[in-house]
């Protein structure tokens, strides 16, 4: 046997930048494909409006908090949230179906769309005075990003929001969390409606 010391290791080559991005993407996929894979069979229902590709009227609903999302399911199922197509589908959801879906749905990343070309900055920042005055945030966190049962208003399509906000104003969709959402839009008036609507569906 040789006298000599054990080997040095050469040193450790560090990742060129394209690589790493290419491992990053790799990584990516491969969480993408786990998640798809633990998918529920009763989340293709879901999917079929809510997927990549929304249904008009229809908003994105990975990333929400699981509270939230079964919290809707539980008002569609029970009649208290009122729309044709998603009270079919409620209807026949078991508890343990309704749990499953939030958990999985609330795993998925936000779509997190870019802003609408279409920015109007006068609505926009009435919108955000509009936002301040009625305190949002208090619910909806700081970046609108939602917390528990309240749900990440930001990016929302812009419809979808206005929409919401005529219905909680009307008392035609419930407040997941107590009367909170029913009292504050019922002092809002159509002009604070389109402009909360336009504010958030453009933050950045």
């Amino acid at each position: 046997m040789s006298g000599a010391g054990p080997r040095a290791r050469p040193p450790a080559r560090s990742l060129s930048g394209p690589t790493r991005a290419a491992l990053v993407a790799l990584g990516l996929l491969a969480s993408a494909a786990v998640r798809a894979a633990e998918a529920p069979a009763v989340a293709q229902a879901c999917l079929a409006c809510h997927g990549n590709a929304l249904a008009e009227g229809a908003p994105p609903i990975a990333g929400h908090s699981s509270n939230y999302i079964q919290l809707q399911l539980v008002f569609f199922r029970a009649g208290r949230r009122k729309n044709e197509i998603m009270q079919g589908v409620a209807e026949g959801l078991s508890d343990n179906d309704i749990r499953a879906l939030g958990k999985y749905f609330a795993s998925l990343p936000f779509p997190d769309p870019p802003p609408p070309a279409d920015t109007q900055p006068d609505l926009t920042r009435a919108g955000a005075t509009a936002a301040l005055q009625h305190r949002c945030a208090a619910c909806h966190g700081d970046a609108y990003l939602g917390i528990q049962a309240a749900p990440r208003v930001a990016r929302l399509p812009e419809a979808y929001l206005a929409k919401a906000l005529g219905d909680y104003r009307a008392n035609a969709r419930p407040s997941s969390g107590g009367a909170a959402m029913t009292e504050v839009a019922g002092s809002l008036s159509d002009a604070d409606i389109k402009a909360l609507a336009h504010y958030l569906a453009v933050l950045p």
